[in-house]
């Protein structure tokens, strides 16, 4: 089989086996050297405590003041521990979507926030994107025998090291199949920096990244487009296409016998698009006036409330934790009648 004919089968087989839960330690985004961005100077992306990591092996990203979006094709149940903000949380519910690689999951006590809302249109082919992970991102580089670079292994440490990057989404897919799960899907490549279509942090996801979020920006906001879902293997020499000797732990931006040529490793994630209704229909409404996350209206939500009183920096997406309901950027009187009103019209535990 020629190189040409052998690559167009490679993209084909998305590596089932990459991103989901297993025994290799964590890894992350890999960046370019010279093209890792400066997360506290880089101000237009997400903020960081959208993205959170789902049991250590994923990621995850909110969606709601409680909920949480991901992939399914990782390990995950009610005992499953999510970190988002630096804060740990229990699984209150989920749900699995029925056939696409979609999971949601409602933390218990959650009153997240930072979330985002979802991509409703399909529109994404041509739009650049900010992806979040975490892990220790790039290893060694991968060199040819006469010294040309044309990629990095991963990281090998089990760092969490959270980091951003940016890629371009190149096109669609329907109906792409892993691990029984069938989705829809949005692709892009890892370009080499400066070079081919490449943004200004060119990125690439690695092992457990799964579920980390693909970012766009809507007006003055950033939305989810996708989440990740795999990216493309490769095979040892000699042995181009044998399912025996596939390699995963790598990221290409050029071709290994011909470094010269481009190369840009795909890579995908389920495109939310698809599943708006779906995400719409699943993710619970907020309880009015639940300011701690628990589903009820009482003298805890009180509490929040008077740690807020009289603050006048509640902007989204940090609006005082939701106690600013008017919302005009302040905690004050017509808020508090608000809350009021909320709490004696029924909202508390029976």
């Amino acid at each position: 089989m020629n190189r040409i004919a052998n690559r167009a089968r490679v993209l084909l087989l998305f590596a089932s086996a990459l991103l989901l839960g297993s025994s290799v330690p964590a890894s992350a985004l890999v960046l370019h050297p010279e093209g890792e961005p400066n997360l506290s100077t880089w101000t237009d992306r997400p903020p960081d405590n959208v993205t959170g990591q789902w049991a250590n092996i994923a990621g995850c990203v909110a969606i709601s003041s409680n909920c949480v979006i991901t992939t399914q094709h990782q390990s995950g149940n009610l005992n499953t521990l999510v970190e988002i903000g630096g804060v740990t949380y229990t699984i209150d519910e989920m749900w699995n979507h029925p056939t696409a690689d979609l999971r949601i999951a409602k933390l218990f006590g959650a009153n997240l926030p930072y979330f985002v809302g979802i991509n409703e249109q399909t529109n994404e082919p041509g739009q650049e994107i900010v992806i979040a992970g975490h892990g220790v991102g790039r290893g060694n580089l991968l060199q040819t025998p006469q010294g040309k670079t044309y990629g990095y292994k991963w990281g090998d440490s089990t760092s969490r090291t959270f980091r951003m990057g940016t890629n371009r989404i190149e096109g669609t897919l329907a109906d792409s199949t892993i691990k029984d799960l069938t989705s829809d899907v949005i692709i892009a490549d890892f370009d080499g920096l400066n070079e081919g279509d490449s943004t200004d942090y060119e990125t690439i996801p690695a092992d457990h990244d799964s579920g980390g979020g693909w970012f766009i920006k809507s007006g003055d906001s950033w939305i989810l487009a996708g989440l990740t879902r795999s990216i493309e293997l490769h095979y040892e020499e000699g042995h181009e296409g044998d399912p025996n000797h596939y390699i995963f732990k790598e990221a290409w931006f050029r071709e290994r016998s011909d470094p010269n040529e481009l190369h840009g490793d795909r890579l995908n994630a389920v495109r939310i698009s698809s599943y708006v209704q779906w995400i719409n229909d699943t993710v619970p409404p907020v309880v009015p006036g639940d300011l701690n996350g628990d589903d009820y209206v009482d003298f805890a939500d009180f509490s929040v409330f008077v740690h807020f009183w009289r603050r006048n920096d509640c902007q989204w997406p940090n609006p005082c934790l939701g106690a600013d309901f008017e919302p005009d950027g302040d905690v004050d009187w017509p808020d508090l009648a608000e809350f009021a009103y909320l709490w004696l019209d029924g909202n508390r535990p029976l």
